[in-house]
């Protein structure tokens, strides 16, 4: 909308840039709630709030980011999502959930319900992909298999399932 346009609400000339119901407003500061002008920028149980520093959990307007109830937390439970999460219904430090356990995926994996470390499964262990691979459920030194065997791409290659030194094949 441009300054020196007027906005108009069902028929009516009024102030603002957005509409609710006949009444304009200004969407930068408020927001429409169930026909009704309301500071924030989001609604919650008819109630505007700004959703930057709280969150709507259940219809009520609570501090945070993030919710986590219904499972043995009320509705006024709050947590930062950044550095917890919601594991069933419950509050864990981390950002990931496994088996109802929080950990930080950064640093490890999630292999069968139980926290391993690494960023990959292998027969229900964790391991690295930065140093290892997965060769038939066995964990191998590498980036690729051959023959069930891991080998580095960068230095060999597999030539009719046996690891040979690269472009010998």
């Amino acid at each position: 909308l441009h300054l020196h346009e007027a906005l108009t609400c069902n028929g009516l000339r009024v102030n603002g840039d957005a509409c609710c119901g006949s009444q304009g407003y200004s969407s930068s500061t408020s927001t429409c709630c169930n026909g009704f002008i309301k500071a924030g920028n989001a609604c919650c149980g008819g109630l505007g709030y700004s959703s930057p520093t709280s969150t709507c959990c259940n219809g009520f307007i609570k501090a945070g980011d993030a919710c986590c109830g219904g499972l043995g937390y009320p509705t006024s439970t709050r947590y930062s999502s950044s550095t917890s999460t919601c594991c069933n219904g419950f509050i864990k430090a981390g950002n990931a959930c496994c088996g109802g356990l929080g950990y930080s995926s950064s640093t490890s994996t999630c292999c069968n319900g139980f926290i391993k470390a690494g960023n990959a499964c292998c027969g229900g262990l964790g391991y690295s992909t930065s140093t290892s691979t997965c060769c038939n459920g066995f964990i191998k030194a590498g980036n690729a298999c051959c023959g069930g065997l891991g080998y580095s791409t960068s230095t060999s290659t597999c030539c009719n399932g046996y690891i040979k030194p690269r472009n010998a094949c």
